[in-house]
């Protein structure tokens, strides 16, 4: 048993209600769907309850957040209003999901001796953010035999903490056409090949996040330097600020050129919100991010997400993962997912095959 809490949000005033969260699911998906009928399907809801829920929220912002087209399929699209609840809602949870993260960590740590006496193990996961992991310890997490506490942290910070045992699983990404001569030692340092199995969770693309349709005209890492080009960056020692970086060496580009270069977010999905949201014009990111906020992406390299396991994990959940990793079920889900790719989930990798080297 562990203890959690929410973020919710609550019109001002002490009478206020807080603002149903299913309201929050139904706009998000009316956005992906784009009719109210499949949209309270996709958000769990009867259609009588998502439009109920409309039209109460509806009174209460005293303004429209959705409009229904008229003919047959009556196809709907969110008003601004909708657009930015939606955006907002996101935005704040992936603002505070890391911080979140660590204070639970620490509140059922100082609990586990009054509520978990020799009860289920817990095992601690620091992984970088990504679709399918986040998935993946979903399904775990409906295993009764153990709790699971899973932590975002950057890809370095991840590998750090399990070198020393403040966690028994890392989840961090390594480019496939970069690894080379800078980005491999950082890795090596961490990875222990007598220590630590490394496990395969999917290949996904890594580009840069635009506006849709591009306004900007960004094509390469090049047009970053453009004084009217506003970037939003990944946090240091994540994955991909790693990889980011070897690129502008790579390519002769001094991040000092780069406006916002210093502004940094914590996940994919961070950024993409605040290039959704007008906040940025562009960022670097994963495929899946720039779908989920409808943006245009420019790809640049594919990149291998792996779990590292402490070898003294316990055997019945190191067997759990790797049945969750290469069930189809697993599989099928983030081969929706875009610019992934899960068809060698699970499948165990080498150290020097990933790293190069002894």
């Amino acid at each position: 048993m562990q203890i959690d809490f929410k973020i919710h949000m609550q019109l001002q005033g002490a009478r206020q209600p807080e603002i149903d969260p299913g309201l929050f699911r139904i706009l998000a998906a009316v956005r992906q769907q784009g009719t109210l009928k499949n949209s309270a399907i996709s958000a769990g809801l009867s259609y009588r309850h998502a439009w109920g829920l409309i039209k109460k929220w509806e009174q209460e912002f005293r303004a429209p957040l959705l409009v229904l087209e008229r003919g047959r399929g009556r196809g709907a699209k969110l008003t601004e209003l909708g657009e930015k609840l939606v955006w907002a809602e996101q935005y704040l949870h992936e603002q505070l999901h890391a911080k979140f993260d660590l204070l639970r960590a620490e509140l059922n740590d100082s609990l586990a001796i009054f509520i978990r006496p020799g009860g289920r193990p817990t095992i601690r996961v620091f992984a970088s953010h990504g679709m399918a992991i986040t998935y993946l310890f979903e399904l775990l997490r409906d295993d009764n035999r153990f709790d699971i506490d899973f932590q975002i942290h950057g890809s370095l910070d991840s590998l750090r903490n399990l070198n020393s045992g403040h966690c028994q699983i890392a989840g961090f990404h390594l480019p496939l056409q970069l690894v080379g001569e800078i980005i491999a030692p950082q890795y090596r340092h961490w990875i222990i090949p007598s220590r630590h199995l490394l496990l395969k969770v999917a290949v996904r693309q890594q580009g840069l996040l635009v506006k849709k349709g591009n306004p900007k005209s960004i094509t390469a890492l090049q047009d970053l330097t453009r004084r009217s080009v506003r970037f939003i960056n990944r946090q240091r020692n994540s994955g991909t600020r790693t990889i980011l970086d070897q690129l502008l060496i790579k390519e002769g580009i001094n991040a000092k050129n780069i406006n916002g270069y210093a502004n940094e977010e914590f996940t994919h999905v961070a950024v993409a919100a605040m290039i959704a949201s007008g906040a940025a014009d562009t960022g670097f990111g994963i495929a899946a991010a720039a779908e989920q906020f409808k943006l245009d992406f420019i790809p640049y390299l594919q990149e291998a997400y792996v779990l590292a396991l402490d070898m003294g994990l316990n055997p019945i959940l190191q067997s759990a993962i790797r049945k969750h990793l290469q069930s189809a079920k697993f599989r099928e889900h983030i081969n929706t997912l875009a610019g992934y790719n899960a068809s060698e989930s699970g499948q165990e990798i080498s150290f020097q095959e990933l790293l190069g080297g002894a």
